[in-house]
């Protein structure tokens, strides 16, 4: 660093002081040039001063021999009257010095005398005789007497730029010294930050430049130190709440790359921290799973999952954030659930049980209900009771099969076999089943458009049979129904939509819970079981398809069913 300073400073420094040398040399030129001819000029004046009249040129020839300045006395007509020299002359009349002497103007020229065989200086100047005729003086010097002048002048400013120079190197190399002593003394202390070590700068007021800035770093780095020390306490605070919740969390980059993974996740699928960096199948033993979440879809969703003997509830979040997208692309939330399905298949064997025990008995029930309806032996009043008897014994009936409907969608592990059902066909036919039941409150039906999906034909008419009936049994009077049957490129679109009584919105979360009643009196009147949007989120959840609820008080309800193709 000290050579690579010296070097910048000492190159710097040195091109300046050349430049100067060099303006000087030009200067020095110049100056000896000027000089030159004011001395000229100043001659040329002592000259006419002496030349009366013709006969004083003899004062010039006494000087011819020490003159260093070469004497011409020209007429006005251009001869030449007088030379130091002795030279036989041409007329002057067309040089430049004698035409601007002629005209009032006297200037110096400098130009190349071929007569010398060098370059001269000329500077000529009018003056009257004492017999009233005007002559030109014209005096001219050798332009080497300037040269000559320069050349003594030089090698003193030779010695002075080799001074300057030796001056320049001295001074860089201190200079230099000093700024890569501040600059590894400021590097230390920034290598310091980041090991959490930073030692402030000791601030002396021998260098007020430096000291301020010291000032600043030390007053920037306290503050990055601390804010470092901070995030630092954050993260392992966050860390540690990571590795100590009972979720298994996986974080994934952009090339599908684990970035983090908590220790629950660790432990569930016996891995080490060595995975991170690598691809989920070095983590998990499992390639269906680990395939899975290598094709993460663009929007958030969730799976259950049989890993070895355990459940697992996988729940695949998308980073909304941009900046954070960058480096993790998705968060995989895992949940052991197998305590909660043993529970749950618990209650539905339970469920399941008590449904099948129930079965014979109403079934017995309503066999001796119809018997005694049969005979007409019976009084009025006996054979209205025995008619209450008959509606409740098929509206548990009714119950019952719904109950069995659901545990064994609930004890369904794997998906049936699914052929293509056009669901037109398949609400025409359910329409036409519940035609009574229209007619009876003059509801009105409409199907529009027509889909197809791939399921088991059982389960599809479960699923529409169960939203078509909702639609007619909580409908008002002269209502209507309409069936839209929507199919685009990767989905098909189920909505059923009727003019009914309508669910208040506080209802909505819980409505397809089993038994879960808006208003009980209402259902009893209708003869819903409570199960239909049960059996319809099971349907839903095993064919992965998605199903919304819209409704409103009075102006009724909307159920739209997706099926991802």
């Amino acid at each position: 660093m000290i050579r690579r300073n010296f070097i910048k400073i000492f190159s710097i420094v040195l091109v300046c002081v050349l430049l100067v040398f060099s303006l000087g040399i030009i200067a020095l030129h110049q100056s000896g040039s000027e000089m030159m001819r004011e001395r000229l000029i100043a001659e040329c004046n002592l000259s006419i001063a002496l030349l009366k009249d013709r006969e004083d040129i003899q004062l010039f020839k006494k000087y011819e021999a020490d003159s260093a300045f070469r004497i011409t006395v020209i007429e006005q007509n251009g001869d030449v009257f007088y030379d130091s020299l002795g030279t036989q002359l041409e007329n002057h009349k067309d040089r430049e010095e004698i035409v601007s002497a002629l005209n009032g103007e006297s200037k110096a020229v400098e130009r190349y005398s071929k007569t010398l065989g060098c370059s001269m200086i000329y500077y000529a100047k009018k003056t009257s005789l004492s017999d009233g005729s005007q002559v030109v003086v014209r005096l001219a010097i050798s332009s080497y007497n300037t040269k000559d002048y320069f050349r003594v002048s030089i090698p003193m400013l030779v010695g002075g730029l080799l001074l300057a120079i030796v001056a320049t190197a001295i001074l860089s190399r201190i200079l230099s010294y000093t700024i890569s002593k501040k600059a590894l003394q400021i590097e230390k202390r920034l290598k310091q930050i980041n090991v959490g070590e930073y030692e402030p700068f000791i601030i002396k007021e021998r260098d007020p430049s430096f000291d301020s800035i010291f000032k600043e770093i030390n007053s920037l780095n306290a503050n990055v130190t601390k804010r470092i020390i901070g995030e630092k306490n954050e993260k392992t605070k966050l860390q540690e709440v990571l590795n100590n919740i009972s979720q298994g969390i996986i974080a994934l980059s952009n090339a599908s790359d684990i970035v983090f993974v908590n220790n629950s996740a660790l432990k569930l699928f016996s891995g080490n921290a060595d995975c991170v960096g690598k691809k989920p199948l070095v983590l998990i033993d499992d390639i269906p799973l680990a395939e899975k979440l290598l094709y993460i879809e663009n929007e958030d969703f969730s799976f259950e999952y049989k890993y070895k003997s355990k459940y697992l509830s996988v729940a695949v979040k998308k980073i909304a954030d941009k900046t954070l997208s960058k480096s993790i692309e998705a968060i995989i939330i895992i949940t052991d659930i197998t305590k909660q399905k043993g529970i749950s298949k618990q209650k539905s064997d339970f469920f399941a049980n008590a449904s099948h025990e129930l079965k014979t008995p109403i079934t017995v029930m309503q066999g001796l209900t119809e018997i005694l309806l049969s005979k007409e032996s019976l009084d009025d009043s006996t054979k209205k009771q025995v008619e209450r008897i008959h509606k409740e014994s098929l509206r548990m009936a009714s119950l019952i099969a719904d109950m069995l409907k659901l545990s064994k969608l609930e004890a369904s592990e794997e998906e049936p076999p699914s052929i293509s059902i056009n669901l037109r066909h398949v609400a025409e036919e359910i329409f036409s089943e519940l035609t009574e039941q229209m007619a009876q409150k003059n509801i009105s039906y409409m199907i529009i458009g027509e889909c197809s999906i791939m399921a088991d034909p059982k389960r599809a008419y479960e699923l529409i049979g169960n939203l078509c009936s909702n639609a007619v049994n909580y409908n008002k009077e002269n209502g209507s129904i309409e069936v839209i049957l929507t199919e685009e490129y990767d989905r098909a679109i189920i909505k059923v939509k009727d003019t009914g009584i309508g669910i208040d919105k506080e209802h909505l979360p819980r409505i397809c819970e089993r038994f879960y009643r808006v208003d009980k009196s209402r259902s009893k009147k209708t003869g819903g079981t409570g199960l239909g949007l049960a059996i319809v989120k099971h349907i839903c959840a095993l064919y992965s398809a998605e199903m919304t609820i819209d409704s409103q008080i009075d102006k009724g309800t909307t159920v739209t069913v997706t099926f991802k193709k």
